[in-house]
């Protein structure tokens, strides 16, 4: 198994497909960024992890371009969302990360996704489709 074309972020292997992190200059609300890339939909099947793809391959190196541009943007997001009913969110966010799905692998499509340490089946999910953010939504 190897994560080849992303030898740059040291991927590991996985249920359903690698995860690293983007460089330590990336921060969401001082958190670290990390990256989740499926390439299978369930654990196992197939039986060897499938590499990352090359369109897969290209949103990653599209997207840490632009992070910069984006986590100034997420943040403001998420503050906003959240300001009314939950002023105090960043209080409970962890592991933030950069998550492409083996569902969408058209090289576009993309979720910034957040869980909460208290609710560990609860993640807020900022789309985006290229580096043009969606919408941002929450639930377990």
């Amino acid at each position: 198994m190897n994560s080849q074309p992303l030898s740059e972020f040291s991927l590991i292997p996985g249920e359903y497909g690698w995860s690293g992190l983007f460089p330590d200059s990336h921060r969401f609300f001082g958190q670290q960024i990390g990256l989740e890339i499926h390439t299978r939909l369930t654990p196992r099947e197939p039986k060897v992890l499938p590499p990352v793809s090359a369109n897969q391959a290209g949103l990653v190196r599209k997207i840490a371009a632009e992070l910069p541009t984006l986590i100034p943007r997420l943040e403001q997001e998420f503050t906003t969302y959240n300001q009314k009913f939950d002023p105090d969110f960043q209080g409970f966010i962890t592991h933030p990360h950069v998550w492409l799905s083996d569902k969408s692998e058209d090289g576009a499509s993309w979720a910034f996704v957040v869980e909460r340490t208290d609710n560990p089946d609860f993640g807020y999910h900022a789309e985006f489709r290229n580096v043009e953010f969606i919408e941002l939504w929450a639930g377990d």
